[in-house]
């Protein structure tokens, strides 16, 4: 599983709910492994591991909004197929689409509508709890 995770300042409220969401998901789909590479305006970060470590998982960033490093790093990959970015929209991202299928889960209930992938409105955090 590929993960790019918006670091941005305004994500800080957002990200051990998504942290844990990933862990949910991993727990349900049997996922051993995720790649979660975490982005500001730079990569942050850029680590695999087993989805018990992600209640531990270090943050880093916490900068800009600009997630086109870090999808241009994983583009370097050619073994990622698709990837999941957990964002509050509130980011620029590269125009030319990636060379992997992406699925935009978007923290914030605002008009994000980007010329490639799939967004997926998560729900309100009240609603998780």
């Amino acid at each position: 599983l590929n993960v790019l995770l918006d670091t941005s300042g305004s994500m800080t409220a957002e990200l051990s709910r998504a942290l844990g969401a990933i862990a949910d998901f991993c727990e349900a789909a049997g996922v051993n492994q995720v790649r979660i590479v975490q982005g500001d305006t730079a990569v942050t970060g850029d680590e695999l591991l087993d989805p018990e470590s992600l209640a531990r998982f270090e943050v880093t960033g916490f900068g800009g909004s600009d997630m086109s490093a870090a999808m241009l790093e994983l583009s370097r990959d050619p073994e990622v197929a698709a990837a999941i970015v957990i964002t509050d929209g509130y980011i620029d991202y590269p125009q030319p689409a990636m060379p992997y299928a992406v699925l935009w889960a978007v923290t914030e209930a605002i008009e994000f509508a980007p010329p490639y992938g799939q967004v997926l409105q998560l729900p309100p955090a009240s609603a998780t709890s």
